[in-house]
Formats: C-alpha cells, sequence, structure tokens
C-alpha cells in the first residue's frame, strides 16, 4: 500500500493502512526506525516516511 494520498498519519491510522498494531507503529517510533513530528503532545508520522519505513522492513519472517 502507498501513503502517498496522504501527508501524515496518526499512530492509529499508521497501523490502519499498513495493517500493523500500534505497538508495532510505537516500536519503530521509539528504535527510531520511524520519525515522528509532534505538532502537539500526539505524534504524526509523514506519508512518505511510513513509505520509506513500510518498503525497508524484510520481505520474509525472521528465523
Amino acid at each position: 500500500m502507498s501513503a502517498e494520498t496522504k501527508q501524515a498519519f496518526t499512530i492509529q491510522s499508521a497501523a490502519k493502512a499498513y495493517d500493523v498494531s500500534t505497538d508495532t507503529i510505537r516500536a519503530a517510533i521509539k528504535r527510531g526506525d520511524l520519525n515522528a513530528k509532534y505538532p502537539t503532545s500526539r505524534p504524526v508520522i509523514g506519508a512518505k516516511e511510513l513509505d520509506n519505513w513500510f518498503n525497508a522492513l524484510p520481505d520474509e519472517p525472521s528465523a
């Protein structure tokens, strides 16, 4: 899926758009894999940032 139709996502909308849990998104932010912005106290993630993160995920599960 491409996030190009939206400019930015909340954690909840990013999780829904990429069919992952909110915990997965939060963990990626905590690890520094996703760069969140904080225009308010709630983080938002840019659409291109999400696409880059998703495209960098492995194609197969780790052993």
